[in-house]
């Protein structure tokens, strides 16, 4: 069973991978034509805690944690019944093509920093020191963060097309609403809907 999966940013999403450099402190997700990408692996994870949280919210009754667990390989024997590939923005295929083709041309000019800024943003952020009322020194950070409205799709790929292995996922994914960094500062709101299921 295919679900095909789209997750649209609601909010600044803050989806970094650990990397960084002189300008930026946090840097988000991204190929190398500079398109924002939505980690496989942070995905996965997400729609974990999602679950069990749906699981705690039926108290067991729609499935349980060892039915979460069971699905999502965590047992030293088991693996996970699913399969998920980084999500990507719409018609991406196409979108390298072009990217790649006005990169190798124009290679001045069109560069993978340019890309990322079309669907990024730098937000800056500092700390107040509460006895004083002014900023405490050197805690200025940026964070690059994933444009409000973009969009990303692509496919969760379930080996046992058992019932309550759909329902698990389907409920995780309608339940997800927060993703990334920062999220007790407006950041991180997200909406996942299932917009096509396909036997395989």
């Amino acid at each position: 069973m295919k679900f095909d999966v789209e997750i649209e940013v609601l909010s600044p999403l803050q989806l970094g991978y650990g990397g960084a450099d002189i300008i930026i402190d946090s840097e988000a997700a991204h190929d190398k034509y500079g398109m924002p990408v939505f980690p496989a692996k942070r995905l996965k994870g997400l729609l974990y805690e999602s679950a069990l949280e749906m699981s705690e919210i039926s108290g067991g009754k729609w499935f349980t944690n060892n039915d979460v667990d069971h699905l999502f390989g965590h047992s030293e024997t088991e693996e996970a019944g699913f399969r998920i590939d980084n999500f990507y923005l719409p018609d991406y295929s196409e979108m390298c093509k072009s990217w790649k083709y006005l990169q190798n041309t124009y290679s001045g000019i069109f560069t993978p920093e340019l890309v990322f800024g079309r669907y990024t943003d730098v937000r800056f952020q500092t700390s107040i020191d509460k006895k004083t009322g002014t900023t405490k020194d050197g805690s200025l950070h940026n964070m690059r963060v994933v444009d409000s409205g973009v969009k990303f799709y692509g496919s969760i790929y379930l080996k046992d097309n058992s019932k309550i292995n759909k329902d698990i996922l389907a409920k995780a994914l309608l339940n997800l609403r927060f993703a990334g960094g920062k999220r007790n500062r407006g950041c991180g709101h997200i909406k996942c809907r299932i917009i096509a299921e396909e036997n395989c």
